[in-house]
């Protein structure tokens, strides 16, 4: 009877994971992108982060492939160098995590470093560590 009851909910709740995993057309992953670059390129800070935010969700939630959004690249790492506010440089450094690039990931490693704000050099460095303990790969320098 236990076996059953779970089977039956099962089979109800299939339908249900596989709507929300939904796979964009190449167009439509490809707009998505370039709004997103033009929010993280824009003048208003809220917009910028937020932008950041969103694309850091949609390549956690498999919607997108790092792949697909790696022409916001250079866009993050000009808003992790030149960000107005911590929130702002943070969001870019989640993203550039996210996208997973090795040029993204060195660049966390070099505010980590050099950066006076404390707050971001601290989330750099862990961000940096995280990455390389996820994809066993070594370290290029001891903090």
């Amino acid at each position: 009877m236990k076996t059953l009851i779970i089977v039956l909910m099962t089979l109800v709740m299939v339908p249900f994971v596989t709507a929300q995993t939904e796979q964009f057309s190449v167009e439509k992953k490809s707009a998505i992108v370039d709004n997103l670059t033009v929010g993280i390129k824009s003048d208003n800070t809220g917009i910028r982060v937020g932008s950041a935010n969103v694309m850091y969700d949609l390549i956690e939630e498999k919607y997108l492939q790092s792949d697909d959004a790696s022409e916001s690249m250079i866009p993050l790492l000009n808003m992790l160098e030149n960000g107005k506010t911590e929130e702002e440089r943070i969001a870019a450094a989640v993203a550039l995590y996210q996208l997973g690039n090795s040029i993204g990931i060195y660049r966390l490693r070099g505010v980590a470093i050099y950066d006076n704000n404390e707050r971001v050099s601290k989330i750099c460095k862990n961000l940096y560590y995280s990455y390389h303990k996820l994809h066993g790969t070594e370290y290029f320098i001891n903090f």
